[in-house]
C-alpha cells in the first residue's frame, strides 16, 4: 500500500463527526440542566465536557495517526488488534477511576440496588466502553474506505502507465518493420530502374519524417494519416508496373476529415501486408485502400488479391499484425473491430475505430 495518502477530505469527515458528537453531547447535557433549572452552560459544564470527550479524542488520535498507518495499513493486523485492545483497556481503566472519583465527589447518599440486582459493570462505564469501540470502529472504517479509494487510483494509474509504455513499445516495433520492407523495395528497384529508385528514396524520406515526428504523438489528424497513406501508395506505384498491379485509393475529401483524430500508423500494417502478400510477379494483382467516415466511427478498408492456397492466411502471422491487434485492444478495448476475410480471389481487412474529434488537429 502507498505510504502517502491525501487525507484532506478524510480529515474534514473526522472533524464533522467530532463536531456532531460534541453537539449532541452538549444538547443532552443542556436538556438535563434545563430540567433542573440550572444554567445551560457554565464553567462546570465545560470541565465536565472536557473530562468526557478528551479521552475519546485521545483514543482517536492514537488510533488514527499511530496504529492505523503503522500497523493496519501495513498489513500487520494481529499487532493492530492487540494494540487497539491495549488502548481500549487503558481507556477503560481511566474511565473507571474517573467514574469512582466523580461518584465520591458527589457525596449523594442513595439506597443501593438489591444485592441480587447489582450490575456487573455500572451503566456509565458500559456506555463509555461502547463509545470507545464506536470511535475505533468508525475511525477504522473511514480510514479503510479512503485507503481502498487511494489504492484503486494508484492501481489505475499504474495500469495506464503500463499501457502507455506497452503502446510505445509496439509503435517502436512498427518502424523497423516498415523500414525493412521499404529498403527491400528500393533495393529491388535499383537493379531495374535506378532513376526511379532515387525518386523512391525521396518519397521514403517524406515518410520517415512523418514517422519520426508526427507518429510520436498519441493522436494525429485523420488528414495527416491519409496523406501518409497516399505517399506510401505513390511510392508503391513507382515500384510496380501499372499493367501488372492495380493500385487504387479512395479517401474522404479534406473538409470531411477536418477535426477528426486517429492513432498514428494504425492502418499501415495492413497496407504493407497487402503489397507483401497480395502482389505476385506471375499474375495480375490489385491493392485497394479506402477510408470511410461515419457518424460515430472511422473505417479503414484494405483489399488485395489473394494468390495463396485456401488453407493459407497471408498476413495473419508476423509482428505487424500482432502489434496492430494489441494496440487496438489497449487503445479501444471492445469498442474497435478488426474483420479479416479471405476468399479465393481477395483478401479484405476492415478496421473500424470510434470517431474521435478535436477542436484543432492541425500540426
Amino acid at each position: 500500500m502507498s505510504d502517502f495518502r491525501n487525507r484532506r477530505l478524510e480529515s474534514w469527515i473526522y472533524a464533522g463527526l467530532w463536531i456532531l458528537a460534541a453537539g449532541l453531547y452538549m444538547l443532552d447535557v443542556m436538556s438535563t440542566r434545563a430540567q433542573l433549572s440550572r444554567p445551560l452552560f457554565d464553567a462546570a459544564m465545560a470541565v465536565r465536557m472536557a473530562r468526557t470527550l478528551l479521552p475519546f479524542m485521545a483514543l482517536f488520535l492514537v488510533n488514527n495517526f499511530l496504529l492505523i498507518p503503522r500497523l493496519l495499513l501495513k498489513n500487520r493486523v494481529g499487532f493492530y488488534i492487540l494494540s487497539v485492545a491495549g488502548a481500549l483497556a487503558l481507556m477503560w481503566v481511566y474511565q473507571y477511576f474517573d467514574f469512582v472519583h466523580m461518584a465520591e465527589m458527589r457525596h449523594r447518599p442513595h439506597p443501593g440496588p438489591h444485592p441480587m440486582m447489582k450490575p456487573l459493570i455500572p451503566m456509565p462505564l458500559f456506555l463509555d466502553f461502547t463509545y470507545s469501540l464506536l470511535v475505533v470502529g468508525v475511525n477504522m472504517a473511514v480510514a479503510l474506505m479512503f485507503q481502498r479509494f487511494d489504492d484503486t487510483l494508484e492501481r489505475e494509474s499504474l495500469m495506464k502507465t503500463n499501457a502507455e509504455a506497452r503502446l510505445e513499445y509496439l509503435k517502436a516495433q512498427i518502424n523497423p518493420h516498415f523500414y525493412m520492407n521499404m529498403l527491400n523495395n528500393i533495393h529491388g528497384m535499383i537493379e531495374i530502374d535506378a532513376e526511379r529508385a532515387q525518386s523512391m528514396v525521396i518519397d521514403m524520406s517524406r515518410l520517415m519524417r512523418y514517422m519520426l515526428y508526427d507518429s510520436s504523438k498519441p493522436l494525429i489528424s485523420l488528414s495527416d494519416e491519409v496523406a501518409f497513406l497516399q505517399n506510401y501508395l505513390r511510392l508503391m506505384r513507382q515500384r510496380f508496373p501499372e499493367n501488372r498491379v492495380s493500385i487504387t485509393s479512395e479517401f474522404p475529401p479534406e473538409e470531411r476529415m477536418r477535426g477528426i483524430s486517429v492513432p498514428p500508423l494504425l492502418s499501415l500494417v495492413f497496407v504493407e501486408n497487402a503489397f507483401k502478400h497480395g502482389v505476385s510477379y506471375r499474375e495480375s494483382s490489385f491493392v485497394g485502400v479506402s477510408a470511410e467516415i461515419g457518424d460515430r466511427y472511422v473505417r479503414f478498408t484494405c483489399v488485395n488479391s489473394n494468390h495463396s492456397r485456401p488453407e493459407e492466411h497471408p498476413g495473419r502471422v508476423g509482428i505487424g499484425l500482432r502489434n496492430a491487434e494489441q494496440r487496438l485492444a489497449l487503445l479501444y478495448g471492445d469498442r474497435a473491430s478488426l474483420d479479416i476475410n479471405s476468399t479465393e480471389s481477395a483478401y479484405t481487412v476492415n478496421l473500424t475505430i470510434p470517431r474521435y474529434e478535436t477542436e484543432n488537429t492541425d500540426n
